[in-house]
């Protein structure tokens, strides 16, 4: 019965280790729509921080009040890694 016992939890460790390198589900990125004859002048993006969760960059996005647009860029080849935080300044 040992032996089962340490068959499982092998299996459930390597499920719970593969399980944390699966990729995450796309975010919806906004992106600014022209209209046909009208030019917009191209948005001056910088970089403002890192953060480790997805939601912490947001809340920080939208806590700015320096910035008119903000946007959170998985910054790292690791999904869940890291986000890096970028904003458009007044």
């Amino acid at each position: 019965m040992n032996i089962r016992r340490t068959i499982f939890s092998i299996a459930a460790g390597a499920a719970l280790t593969v399980g944390g390198f699966a990729l995450p589900a796309a975010q919806a990125v906004e992106a600014p729509v022209g209209t046909a004859g009208t030019v917009q002048a191209a948005d001056n993006w910088q970089y403002v921080g890192d953060f480790f969760w997805q939601s912490d960059c947001h809340a920080a996005g939208a806590a700015g009040t320096k910035w008119t647009k903000y946007k959170c860029v998985d910054g790292s080849a690791f999904p869940g890694d890291d986000y890096e935080l970028w904003v458009v300044y007044k």
